[in-house]
């Protein structure tokens, strides 16, 4: 088997003017930028197998910027729909994913991973992992009333005890070679909601990768991709001394994971003969039945008016994902996609997942 050669690039996809960011059931403009948005384009090729993974600033990324990704990329690299995976850090603190701005998103992740390509060259292999507590929490709570909820903050609530796991899991893979910094693959299960109203962000994965280059004195290339974390976010509400402005805690979760990524780098395992394998599975998937009545109750919701859902966040949820499996005909077909390192690699699952199918995975 020949070397494995590894490249890397990033593109800006900072949207330009006011725009609307995803991530809420209330309307948020962005009037400014806090930090940029990026599509980061990674690029393995062992000879024999090769793949382009690119991580986007972005709270999701959709079917049809991933089939567009493919066409293109198709044509011009001769890339198989295999071996392009495309993913969103889940950013609550960036613009909606549809035209015109998804299409411009879209040129410039090709473009990204052509220079990746171009970039590529022989690289060692070294894979590590830490387990990191107390920036990541399960938002499933037990209330007083009996009633099992979710909490999005800190707010008054009757909460008798948190009900769910979290993943401390932080895996890391360095790429290194002769001549240029580091490039480092981290994965990592905590909601990216913390940087705050008002901005443009790229949330803690930004914070992360800044307060590494300082630990480790290297302009290191983080690419950043989101363990399952539905389910989790940095509100402990066991402490009330975390109520603290949102921005604060994306600078404390990415120095946490910062310092514990630059004590494990030092004593990183390499992985020797390295092949690259990358794979693609789709199944359709049916969608929870409902009746005509439900549907029907469900499209008199808009979910920017709390007045047609009573303020009962859930249950505006719950009408919404009615609505969704009525307009895909109530089913869906899904992609699973994964690729492979030698004896380590990423799965990667369409969706907001819950914490507990990472923990499953990982077993």
């Amino acid at each position: 088997m020949s070397s494995l050669l590894v490249g890397a690039a990033r593109r800006d996809i900072t949207p330009s003017g006011e725009v609307e960011m995803r991530g809420s059931f209330s309307r948020r403009p962005a009037t400014r930028v806090n930090d940029p948005l990026y599509a980061k384009a990674l690029w393995l090729d062992d000879g024999s197998d090769r793949a382009a993974l690119v991580t986007c600033d972005l709270i999701c990324v959709t079917r049809d910027m991933l089939e567009k990704c493919r066409v293109a990329l198709a044509a011009s690299i001769g890339l198989e729909p295999r071996q392009f995976i495309l993913t969103g850090t889940h950013t609550h603190s960036a613009p909606k994913v549809e035209p015109p701005y998804s299409d411009g998103a879209v040129k410039q992740i090709v473009a990204a991973v052509e220079e990746a390509r171009n970039d590529a060259r022989e690289a060692k292999v070294k894979t590590a992992r830490a387990l990191v507590y107390g920036i990541s929490f399960n938002r499933r709570v037990w209330q007083a009333d009996g009633k099992v909820g979710m909490y999005f903050g800190y707010r008054s609530q009757d909460i008798v005890l948190l009900d769910g796991p979290t993943d401390p899991i932080l895996g890391l893979f360095a790429f290194e070679s002769p001549g240029r910094p580091p490039i480092i693959l981290a994965n990592y299960g905590l909601h990216a909601c913390t940087a705050g109203p008002g901005a443009l962000s790229a949330d803690y994965p930004a914070a992360f990768e800044q307060a590494l280059r300082e630990h480790t004195g290297q302009e290191i290339v983080l690419h950043f991709t989101n363990a399952p974390c539905g389910n989790v976010n940095h509100c402990d509400l066991s402490n009330p001394r975390e109520n603290q402005p949102p921005g604060i805690h994306r600078l404390r979760v990415g120095s946490i994971l910062a310092e514990s990524a630059a004590r494990i780098l030092k004593e990183a395992r390499p992985i020797d003969g390295v092949p690259v394998r990358a794979v693609s599975r789709k199944r359709q998937l049916k969608c929870r039945p409902f009746t005509a009545e439900e549907l029907a109750d469900a499209r008199k919701v808009n979910i920017y008016d709390p007045k047609t859902w009573g303020g009962d966040f859930l249950e505006a949820a719950r009408k919404r994902a009615i609505c969704t499996a009525a307009d895909w005909g109530g089913e869906r077909e899904l992609e699973v996609q994964a690729l492979r390192f030698g004896p380590a690699g990423l799965a990667f699952l369409p969706g907001e997942i819950f914490v507990e199918f990472a923990i499953r995975i990982k077993k």
